[in-house]
């Protein structure tokens, strides 16, 4: 009888360190983990834990901003996205809050195959697919797609104007790229009040 692979050696698979640790359990299933030992691995004290359906940590300890990240484009599959607040953190805008402190992670998901909405992943299908942009090793929509999808969260006038502003001074975008994305967005009011900011900041 085999002897079984030993959990430390899963999680030094490059496929698992290239994910930050993180993998699913039908690729921890391809590496030769049964199902079964799956299981065993995830129940306490460990060595690993679940950090979402199908998604699992190669550890027992708490996951980091990263793998949390990580573990929401797993859980939303091949084609996901990061956008809103969580795309914005990596793309280094310092008028939203840090990967560590968001609660919610956007994740934009092509309409024919979108997974719901569990946990701290906020699901967003869309029949507008976006280009993909590797940021900090990470899956992202393009700046002006992630402004766009961020405003609707943001809270406040003041937030929206700031992030805005931000990104355009910071060179990061044009004010009509931004345009565009929020008119194609098409979010429900304050619409009109967003794309003023945006007229002001291109005539300026």
């Amino acid at each position: 009888m085999p002897t079984p692979t030993p959990p430390h050696r899963y999680a030094a698979d490059p496929l698992v360190v290239a994910q930050d640790g993180v993998a699913t359990v039908h690729q921890l299933m391809d590496l030769g983990c049964a199902s079964s030992a799956i299981a065993a691995h995830c129940r306490p004290p460990g060595p690993w834990r679940r950090l979402l359906p199908r998604v699992i940590a190669l550890q027992s300890t708490d996951p980091t901003p990263q793998q949390r990240l990580r573990g929401a484009l797993l859980y939303a599959g091949p084609d996901a996205l990061l956008t809103g607040p969580a795309a914005l953190a990596l793309y280094g805008l310092a008028s939203v809050p840090s990967p560590a402190a968001l609660a919610k992670v956007d994740v934009l998901v092509a309409h024919r195959a979108t997974p719901r909405s569990h946990a701290y992943v906020r699901v967003h299908p869309t029949v507008r697919p976006a280009l993909r942009v590797p940021v900090r090793n990470l899956a992202c929509a393009p700046l002006p797609r992630a402004v766009a999808d961020a405003i609707p969260h943001l809270g406040s006038e003041a937030a929206i104007a700031a992030l805005l502003t931000a990104t355009v001074e910071r060179g990061l975008c044009r004010p009509d790229d931004l345009m565009t994305e929020v008119r194609a967005a098409a979010q429900p009011g304050g619409e009109l009040g967003v794309l003023a900011v945006l007229r002001r900041l291109d005539e300026s």
